[in-house]
């Protein structure tokens, strides 16, 4: 794959016009990535049942793409666009060829890609190794991000293994007093990336998993004999008494009748 700032043929961002002036079907020669901010601006000339809708939306569309831009009748939409003279082995896999896909996304989606698409907007003229590396990032973000949406099956998979991987490093971890953020840093991904992983594998989030593992960590804690003052910090809780309503949150009684209960 062209790496770096040279892959990036294009970028533009703004409100179009597309119903008063729709942009006419033609072959593409680049990657089209164009985020839809606001507005109903889909593309026209291809093959397939895109309703028009609103809010947040992406579409892909590999070279050779036959299609061109329009609205509902006088609409003005709000547009990222970027093209790129190639992508990633995966985004080929999981996008359809010769014509866009659409990619549902949220506005949160959206905001997660914000810093990536702002770096390269703003060095896009630059040819530094920073430009050149905002550009990869950015491609990997947005393939991520499409595998999500389109290829579950493949996330699936995906999102298990780092799942098994986030929680096996919070329990071997677990004295330190981990936060999400530090599990995702931990896994190499985003906090951002990781809640939607588990939420791909079928998981509770990362903050729930890493109260249950904490409850957990107590419970061996008492069964060794551990006092409820070293438990609480050990575990990183502000006190005792806010210890005892966490463990009782999850546990359904407090430590000391927990540890009557199963002595």
């Amino acid at each position: 794959m062209i790496s770096g700032a040279r892959n990036l043929a294009y970028i533009s961002r703004g409100k179009r016009t597309y119903g008063r002036k729709p942009i006419a079907a033609r072959a593409r020669g680049y990657w089209e990535i164009e985020f839809i901010l606001s507005g109903q601006a889909q593309p026209n000339g291809v093959p397939c049942d895109l309703a028009l809708g609103s809010g947040h939306r992406l579409y892909i569309s590999p070279p050779d793409s036959s299609h061109g831009w329009t609205d509902k009748e006088g609409g003005v939409s709000e547009v990222f666009v970027l093209h790129f003279r190639d992508a990633p082995d995966e985004l080929r896999d999981c996008a359809p060829p010769a014509r866009p896909t659409l990619v549902e996304i949220s506005k949160k989606d959206y905001q997660d890609l914000s810093p990536s698409l702002e770096a390269v907007w703003n060095d896009s003229a630059a040819k530094t190794p920073r430009a050149s590396l905002q550009v990869q990032q950015l491609l990997i973000e947005i393939t991520r991000l499409a595998i999500i949406r389109l290829n579950p099956s493949v996330v699936s998979t995906d999102a298990i293994d780092v799942v098994q991987k986030t929680l096996n490093w919070l329990e071997q971890n677990i004295g330190e007093q981990p936060d999400v953020s530090d599990a995702a840093k931990a896994v190499g991904i985003s906090p951002s990336h990781l809640r939607r992983l588990f939420a791909a594998a079928g998981k509770p989030s990362p903050k729930s998993e890493l109260t249950r593992l904490r409850i957990e960590a107590a419970q061996r804690c008492l069964h060794s004999h551990w006092t409820q003052e070293a438990i609480t910090q050990y575990l990183g809780y502000s006190d005792v008494s806010a210890f005892a309503r966490a463990f009782r949150a999850i546990c359904g009684m407090p430590p000391k009748a927990w540890m009557d209960h199963n002595s």
